[in-house]
């Protein structure tokens, strides 16, 4: 069932963090508040969490009251519930919401990274919406509010409805997040959640510079239909003097490690002196000993020699034995004859020397003393019953 809604919206800053300090701990705080529709933005700078001795810090930090201030953050963010939040009779169904983070006013801010949370809730929607969050550094000045998106802003090219391209001419986009939000089309809310983590570790040199997310939304409302829309923004920022005075911490470094090896350098070329000299004598010696190791080895490689001239001529025996056992198992093996000069018929020869093979190969031989005949494949007796291959006889084609 619809109801009568009145509408309102405002914009309401995130609290700084608290930092725990205790009372005897003087802290070091600076805020500045920017004025935003309803609302402001806050931000906050304390010092950097790092090791003074040894691998770990302490938390909270040491803080004194001439500490430098080492980062900076800045907030931004925008709520609205129901019942006056977003009603339809307020804009159409493509809208945008431009939630602006403030630059601290510092020269030549590092932004090292950007978290945002957004959470956006309908109910009696009739059908699903497309979804685009994009973080943006830009020049130009966004209203930061909720207008429609057929009100033209200067960072986009001209598109009807989301997905919208950021014109590069006019902003750096920093992160695009792209969804659809499924809607039941029910009286059952409907969530959507984005929650992101961005380090682009950009330095903004121009002071006209602004830092906007924006959240741009193409959905179908009825007359029933409710909204809830939360979103948080913070940006952490660092000061251009923290990166100078690491550069110049690392420069007195690198002067004290040269200069460190400089001095390592004298004396281990003192040292080298030293050590040369008492190399020299050991040469002498070793020369020495090297000459009596030569005349050893000499007496050694002749000892070889003679017992390589005593092993080959054992080979070249071995090997006219060899040849010789060769020329006798030759002469008592019937010759081979090739495939085509093979007769049809076995002749005695071809004969025994089947005979011979189907021995040593375990091969049954014929009981009844068939003759063999020639077949493609080989000799088969005139039995028919054994059977005995060329490959087998060793026969070449």
């Amino acid at each position: 069932m619809c109801c009568q809604k009145t509408h309102q919206a405002q914009f309401i800053a995130a609290a700084p963090i608290a930092m725990g300090a205790c009372a005897a701990t003087p802290v070091l705080t600076s805020t500045t508040q920017v004025p935003i529709g309803g609302g402001q933005t806050v931000s906050r700078s304390f010092p950097v969490l790092a090791a003074k001795d040894g691998s770990f810090v302490d938390y909270p930090p040491p803080y004194t009251a001439g500490a430098d201030e080492a980062l900076v953050h800045t907030y931004g963010s925008f709520h609205e519930e129901p019942p006056v939040a977003l009603l339809n009779t307020r804009r159409d169904d493509n809208w945008t919401l431009c939630v602006p983070v403030a630059v601290p006013p510092i020269p030549n801010p590092t932004l090292l990274a950007v978290n945002y949370l957004i959470k956006y809730a309908t109910t009696a929607g009739a059908g699903n919406a497309t979804i685009q969050t994009d973080i943006l550094l830009t020049t130009a000045t966004l209203p930061a509010e909720i207008v429609s998106a057929r009100v033209p802003l200067a960072v986009y090219r001209a598109s009807p409805a989301a997905p919208r391209m950021v014109d590069q001419d006019a902003a750096v986009c920093l992160a695009t997040s792209l969804a659809v939000k499924f809607n039941g089309n029910s009286e059952e809310w409907s969530h959507y959640v984005d929650n992101q983590h961005v380090a682009p570790n950009v330095r903004v040199r121009d002071s006209a510079t602004h830092l906007y997310l924006v959240f741009n939304v193409e959905e179908h409302s009825t007359l029933c239909t409710a909204r809830s829309l939360s979103v948080e923004v913070s940006a952490t920022w660092q000061k251009e003097e923290v990166e100078l005075k690491a550069r110049a911490e690392a420069a007195r470094k690198a002067k004290e490690a040269a200069d460190k090896e400089a001095q390592l350098l004298a004396e281990k070329k003192a040292r080298e002196a030293e050590e040369k000299q008492a190399r020299e004598e050991e040469r002498l010696w070793r020369d020495e000993e090297r000459q009596a190791r030569k005349a050893e080895a000499k007496e050694r490689d002749d000892a070889k020699q003679a017992r390589a001239e005593d092993q080959k001529w054992r080979d070249e025996m071995r090997g006219q034995w060899a040849d010789m056992r060769k020329a006798l198992e030759a002469a008592k093996t019937p010759a081979k004859p090739s495939v085509a000069a093979a007769p049809d018929v076995a002749d005695d020869n071809i004969q025994n020397y089947i005979k011979e093979t189907m021995a040593k190969l375990n091969m049954e031989p014929c009981p009844a003393g068939y003759e063999f005949v020639k077949t493609d494949k080989g000799y088969r007796c005139k039995g028919g019953s054994h059977f005995v291959s060329f490959e087998q006889l060793g026969m070449k084609h």
